[in-house]
């Protein structure tokens, strides 16, 4: 009876998510990451008005699935890195390729289960050490009748980085050190983001009035 009364203990930490709604300005220069723009508004003391403002978030985007000039819904409470907090959860206005020819966003379920994948396979090689917290949640996991991937399964990921790191080093050092033929200053960059998110406007508006004639 006692084993009935048990609580579930959950694998993963499900963090606590707001969304938001931004237009990608920038999408396919780095791995699996976009950047997404989000509309606001600032506070003028000394008018006493509010003015457009936008700040631009780093998101995750686990199947490379969007697209610039993409409107879409993000979610926040998925950290992947120091700098990466949100990842993509919806397309709510695709740009350029429709969404059926593209790889699918996954769901929060999905990414869960990706998550506690990825969580057991670091469980699996730190109980290998002997390390007591892994045992236990690895224990909980078969309880639950959760998936534990084997030893060999567990290192496969660690391998193909020491395969790329090796790659890497043979061909003259990391990617860090590699020479770069331009570097764009601040203001280009800031001009090349303003044209992308114009001609992405733009594009909206030309949609919009297609839609309303067609209607």
């Amino acid at each position: 009876m006692s084993q009935l009364l048990r609580p579930t203990v959950p694998i993963v930490r499900r963090l606590v998510s707001s969304d938001k709604v931004g237009v990608v300005v920038s999408a396919g220069k780095m791995s699996r990451a976009v950047k997404v723009r989000i509309a606001g508004q600032v506070w003028d003391k000394k008018i006493r008005k509010n003015f457009p403002s936008s700040k631009t978030y780093l998101v995750a985007d686990p199947n490379s699935s969007l697209n610039e000039g993409d409107v879409v819904r993000i979610a926040s409470g998925w950290v992947t890195s120091k700098r990466i907090r949100h990842v993509v959860s919806q397309i709510i206005a695709p740009f350029g390729a429709p969404v059926e020819d593209r790889p699918p966003v996954l769901t929060e379920d999905q990414r869960m289960a990706i998550r506690i994948q990825e969580r057991l396979e670091k469980d699996v090689r730190s109980a290998e050490r002997g390390r007591k917290v892994s045992k236990d949640r690895i224990k909980e996991a078969r309880r639950q009748g959760i998936r534990i991937p084997d030893l060999e399964e567990a290192m496969r990921n660690t391998r193909l980085m020491e395969e790329e790191e090796k790659r890497r080093e043979a061909g003259g050092g990391s990617k860090i050190k590699e020479p770069i033929e331009h570097t764009q200053t601040k203001q280009e960059k800031k001009r090349e983001e303003r044209e992308k998110v114009g001609e992405a406007r733009k594009a909206e508006a030309r949609r919009q009035a297609a839609l309303q004639k067609a209607a």
